[in-house]
């Protein structure tokens, strides 16, 4: 059994090696080269950069809308409006109906949904150089990123790749004696993909690893250093990165969490397992098991024909009356490898924000139990705020949902972090959140107040509850990468 090694001084000694990548498409595989310096050798931020940038100009994206009847290999079924593929592979667009009554609102809606039966694979290798935890990353190229290549996972992949070649696989679905950090099935964004889950892993390797064209050892710290650069570490890598246990990340400066005022203080000790939190983990599993029990919510698929208000306009499907997302033809040129599939393009950047108060020297995070259409039991540990700002820009406040408004009116010196991040770029094209860590003084909780559906926890019982299935959703998992950044800061 490899021993086990505390991973430390995140920000010290980066060490990189080179390699080569390999994508998967609905066409085909492509190959990104790249030079690095060899292990132990420091590596800047600005190298980095650099690398990315090499990467994405050695196989640039052109990804050109074209109507969605002129996709090659993909067809629409006569009888139910169905897209797919004609492999019956990578993924099939249908629709899906909601009747809900949660938190005292009642809804029905049905639009177009992903149906993706594969399971992913999400997987991250970790090495310890010189003591200091390093991550194998790759400079991922996807037809919709925006700003060219992103850090991405070792392993990107779904179960349909099994057929194909890919690099660092084994690592994760034979991992021997290794030493195994993280390994959880974790749901993907609810409210376009129905119950589609990913592996999400982390193996710690103790041998030498042949690193390929493509891919570098970076350090953990500056992995999370870069986070804060928009656009820079994809959704992928940032759902893996969640499940690595504050206790690996490293010991903070002496001293930092004992006792001491401020946000910073507040963070470490609520990182700890045990730190005083205003709800006992149990007390959390309970009020979200009365969510799903008791929220009532029916959701169906249904054929894409009968979604009576979506309906296909020069070429794409979009809604009859808002534009809240199309589904458009892509025809891709990555680097010379060319294929044709669905994209899903949004109406404007979405908005995901965690609230944070300081309570009894402890930082607590505002969670919210989210339901949507697309989880596999029913409702998530989702974010304080989580919307499409742009909808709400010609409505008065009192119209925009919860913490919109305190977002808006809010002090710079309020947010503690802040970034960009492109969502899943191999089907959405060019579709963005910004993420948001904002600190509050505002109680929001408590008899009578109106937010019975939000739960101030620690980051700890956070993390406790990420090391399990279907608790923190996508949006959650982000933001936990992010709180970890600020951990790793200093």
């Amino acid at each position: 059994m490899p021993r086990r090694r505390g991973l430390s001084r995140l920000k010290t000694r980066r060490a990189t090696t080179t390699g080569r990548a390999v994508g998967k498409s609905p066409g085909k595989e492509f190959a990104v080269g790249s030079t690095a310096p060899a292990p132990g050798a420091q590596v800047t931020d600005e190298e980095v950069r650099a690398w990315l940038v090499a990467a994405a100009e050695r196989t640039p994206a052109q990804v050109k809308e074209v109507p969605l009847d002129a996709l090659d290999g993909w067809q629409a079924d006569p009888a139910t409006g169905a897209i797919s593929h004609r492999d019956g592979g990578f993924f099939t667009i249908e629709a899906m109906e909601k009747h809900a009554t949660v938190h005292g609102s009642i809804s029905h809606t049905n639009y177009p949904i992903i149906i993706q039966p594969d399971m992913g694979t999400l997987g991250i290798l970790l090495k310890d150089f010189a003591g200091v935890p390093h991550l194998l990353m790759q400079a991922k190229v996807e037809p919709g990123n925006e700003g060219g290549a992103q850090l991405g996972p070792t392993v990107q992949a779904t179960w349909s790749n099994r057929d194909r070649e890919v690099p660092y696989l084994s690592y994760f679905t034979d991992p021997g004696d290794r030493r195994i950090i993280a390994d959880v099935r974790q749901s993907e964004q609810g409210s376009w993909f129905f119950r589609k889950r990913n592996r999400n892993v982390i193996v710690q390797v103790e041998e030498d690893v042949e690193v390929l064209d493509g891919y570098r050892w970076l350090p953990l710290g500056q992995v999370y250093a870069l986070l804060a650069e928009s656009d820079t570490v994809n959704t992928s890598a940032c759902s893996v990165l969640s499940c690595l246990p504050f206790s690996l990340l490293g010991a903070p400066e002496e001293g930092a969490g004992d006792g001491g005022a401020g946000l910073r203080p507040a963070l470490l000790r609520s990182c700890e397992p045990g730190a005083p939190a205003r709800h006992g983990t149990t007390e959390i599993l309970s009020w979200l098991s009365r969510a799903r029990t008791y929220g009532d919510m029916n959701v169906e698929r249904i054929h894409l024909k009968d979604a009576g208000m979506w309906h296909l306009s020069e070429g794409r499907l979009t809604h009859r009356q808002f534009q809240f997302f199309d589904i458009v033809g892509a025809d891709i040129d990555l680097g010379g490898d060319h294929w044709t599939q669905p994209m899903i393009r949004t109406a404007a950047d979405g908005l995901v924000v965690f609230l944070v108060r300081n309570i009894g020297g402890v930082l607590h995070v505002l969670v919210n139990s989210v339901f949507e259409g697309g989880y596999v039991d029913v409702a998530e540990l989702g974010p304080s705020l989580q919307c499409i700002p742009s909808f709400y820009d010609e409505l008065p406040p009192d119209a925009y949902p919860r913490f919109l408004k305190e977002l808006k009116e809010a002090d710079p010196a309020q947010i503690h972090f802040e970034t960009k991040l492109t969502d899943q770029a191999d089907i959405f094209q060019a579709a963005s959140s910004r993420y948001v860590i904002l600190e509050t003084d505002l109680e929001l909780e408590g008899s009578g107040d109106g937010y019975g559906d939000f739960r101030w926890v620690t980051i700890a019982q956070l993390a406790e509850l990420n090391r399990h299935s279907h608790y923190l959703n996508q949006q959650s998992r982000n933001l936990l990468c992010c709180l970890q950044a600020m951990h790793a800061a200093g």
